[in-house]
């Protein structure tokens, strides 16, 4: 029993797998997350004869032990940052950002390896991930003990970002999802945390389109999470530092009280607008969000570890 409750407190520690904040965490929720990472939907069947599926494709072969053990295993494979050399997760990602200078950490693994595969090799590689995933990181970076340190990341830190397209009031929608990219690297105490390049969705929560009488326009966006180099989830938001950095830029936008970026008049810090305009942002405008609290993570100068 201790055992089990050691695991299930780790599962809840992690922040890497998107287990939700309220869920009722059990092997078989904590098997789903994994899952989800790994092929982007939960599998059916039978508990056992998916455990068995995901042992197959990560190890190349069952596993032996109990569920919960076995369980334990694939995810500190697959994704803790405390794993001895480093996660599985993390090596993709190291391998995916040396190569392409794009993270896209948050799609299915298993995906993100195969268009990786493809364009070094020309095909997708068979044989377990783990041998897959180190073979890349041995063909990118010629090693995979490189030099890792945790740091912490503060809350408040600056993150500098673009959307990939564009929003505007008169024509985005209520739910729409928006892409962004980090475009400056995060860096705490020399060492990388979040690499420019890294991927994450936005989600566009309130929309008023420019009416008559004056009334401009508003957009309200919520940045959600981001991903560290080493797959630690990033929470976003705007607040006071990013509000002041986005008044240099003259850009149109302010802080609501839920830390989320409000375009449009209501509630504005520092803007600029023409009344009974739609208001937005273009897509490759840079401007600034922040992290929302403190987070401890692995950070990274980028050359073999000494020995």
């Amino acid at each position: 029993m201790k055992r089990l409750a050691v695991l299930l407190c780790c599962f809840v520690i992690f922040a890497g797998l998107p287990l939700p904040a309220a869920a009722n965490v059990t092997p078989v929720t904590v098997l789903t997350a994994v899952e989800e990472t790994l092929y982007g939907e939960a599998g059916t069947g039978a508990l056992v004869e998916r455990i068995e599926r995901i042992e197959k494709d990560v190890f190349g072969s069952v596993q032996e032990g109990a569920a919960m053990v076995r369980i334990d295993r694939v995810y500190t494979f697959l994704q803790s940052t405390e794993a001895q050399g480093g996660s599985m997760k993390l090596h993709l990602n190291l391998a995916e950002w040396g190569f392409t200078g794009v993270l896209t950490d948050g799609q299915p693994l298993i995906q993100r390896l195969e268009r990786l595969e493809q364009e070094w090799f020309g095909e997708p590689q068979s044989g377990p991930l783990t041998e897959r995933v180190r073979n890349m990181m041995l063909s990118i970076w010629g090693t995979t003990d490189l030099d890792v340190k945790k740091v912490t990341l503060p809350e408040a830190t600056l993150v500098k970002i673009a959307l990939l397209k564009t929003v505007n009031s008169g024509t985005t929608k209520v739910g729409e999802k928006v892409p962004y990219r980090v475009v400056e690297d995060v860096m705490i105490d020399g060492r990388m945390v979040i690499p420019a390049g890294t991927e994450a969705v936005a989600t566009v929560t309130e929309v008023t389109s420019a009416g008559p009488l004056g009334r401009d326009g508003r957009i309200v966006i919520d940045f959600g999470k981001v991903a560290s180099l080493d797959g630690t989830f990033v929470d976003l938001r705007v607040d006071q530092r990013a509000t002041e950095k986005n008044k240099s830029l003259e850009l149109a936008a302010g802080a609501s009280m839920a830390g989320v970026m409000l375009l449009g008049p209501l509630g504005l810090v520092g803007g600029y607008f023409v009344k009974g305009k739609d208001v937005g942002i273009e897509a490759r405008q840079p401007f600034y969000v922040e992290t929302l609290r403190a987070v401890q993570l692995s950070g990274f100068i980028l050359r073999p570890a000494a020995r």
